[in-house]
């Protein structure tokens, strides 16, 4: 199976321009689901998790499942050879309202593991 490649994010930087590739393209990859609203991209109005969406949520069990499930099936969708292992969200320790999530995962056909910690901030406690 041929290896992820991608563009270096961002793209203007001390790096500069270039490409990436496993397992820093499955990173950067992961990271674009999380942080995409369905509709921001041309040409595929589905792809991305849609976590804003949770921004005025309460911190309550059902929004946790609500965000582990948007996660799944975006994963699934929009990087089928990214295969999730977890997805881990905790409460961030002395801000109720601030949700950490972390994705760990392997890429199809491997066997090196790679992890994506993101945090979300919710409206209640």
């Amino acid at each position: 199976m041929t290896p992820l490649r991608g563009i270096r994010l961002p793209l203007v930087g001390p790096a500069g321009w270039g490409w990436v590739d496993d397992p820093e393209a499955a990173d950067q990859a992961v990271r674009a689901v999380l942080l995409t609203e369905p509709g921001e991209r041309l040409h595929r109005p589905l792809f991305g998790a849609g976590l804003r969406r949770f921004l005025f949520a309460p911190n309550s069990l059902e929004t946790r499942t609500l965000i582990r499930r948007a996660i799944e099936e975006a994963m699934a969708r929009d990087l089928p050879r990214v295969k999730l292992d977890t997805v881990e969200i905790t409460t961030a320790p002395r801000e109720p309202e601030r949700l950490e999530i972390t994705l760990r995962f392997r890429i199809a056909g491997g066997t090196t593991p790679g992890a994506v910690s993101v945090g979300l901030s919710l409206a209640g406690g």
